[in-house]
């Protein structure tokens, strides 16, 4: 897998300050002599928040998307605030924020925003495990006076996506992808980090819609819903201990030439080394 400074087709004016962009490679994979389809969907960029370093993940990216039928844009910020020594993992619950405000809107025109919806997915070189749902999230408002969450290019909404690493959905939706569907029972388990990880998962998707309610200066109403798409990169270290206590890392890449999941494992002074400053992906 590599990191790649490319913007996602979809958000054209997409800021580049930060949006790292995840490629896992559309290969032919192998796997012990056999033919492994790959996701064909593993190409496709994003603009993602790279994890691996922590002023990054803090700073976070923006997105100017924008408004289908209008002149004016919406300008949407993402950050991850992980607490010292925190990883992006996907097994444990972590918090995505997100800022939304509008930019070049006509001060004669309100905006509300009616709901946010945001499905939280697993991205993974091997179609099986890629696409899984590991949360969803929706926010409106809760009473009757208001007509939703009013933004401006000065008014800013904000919310925090609380991301659950294991809930029934995701621990079932795991299961399939890992095993296969049939006609037995399911056995739920909790899997651990190294399972998604080998099992070619590298990142989580963060798919949003935002729906709006634009009162024009005319007296008009209209509704519009804006999409946007990021990723978050996944922590690729597993902390491990062998039979005589020793502490090492294991490292999980997606090996292009073999077409397959591989691993490295390294000790305490490596890795300290290999995730200090100016951590990047390496083979």
């Amino acid at each position: 897998m590599k990191l790649t400074f490319v913007n996602r087709d979809a958000v054209k004016k997409a800021s580049k300050t930060g949006a790292l962009v995840l490629a896992a490679g559309i290969l032919a994979c192998t796997l012990s002599g056999c033919d492994r389809e790959v996701s064909t969907n593993a190409g496709v960029h994003y603009d993602v928040i790279d994890t691996m370093n922590q002023d990054i993940a803090t700073s976070g990216i923006e997105q100017v998307i924008d408004v289908p039928g209008e002149n004016f844009k919406l300008v949407i910020h993402y950050r991850c605030i992980l607490e010292d020594n925190a990883k992006w993992t996907i097994t444990s619950d972590k918090e995505m924020y997100m800022d939304i405000r509008t930019q070049g809107l006509d001060p004669n025109t309100k905006v509300f925003i009616d709901n946010v919806h945001i499905d939280t997915t697993i991205r993974s070189v091997y179609p099986s495990v890629d696409g899984i749902t590991q949360d969803s999230m929706d926010d409106r408002v809760h009473n009757a006076q208001m007509l939703g969450f009013p933004i401006s290019d000065t008014n800013t909404y904000s919310n925090v996506n609380s991301i659950e690493g294991q809930n029934q959905t995701f621990m079932q939706g795991s299961f399939y992808g890992f095993n296969g569907y049939g006609s037995g029972s399911i056995s739920e388990k909790r899997y651990v980090e190294s399972d998604y990880l080998s099992g070619g998962v590298y990142a989580n998707k963060i798919n949003s819609v935002v729906d709006l309610i634009i009162q024009k200066p005319d007296g008009t109403t209209t509704c519009v819903s804006v999409p946007s798409t990021i990723g978050v990169s996944v922590w690729p270290y597993i902390k491990r201990v062998n039979n005589n206590g020793t502490a090492f890392y294991r490292y999980y890449y997606y090996d292009e030439k073999a077409g397959r999941m591989e691993y490295k494992d390294y000790n305490e002074e490596e890795y300290k080394q290999l995730t200090g400053a100016g951590f990047q992906y390496h083979k």
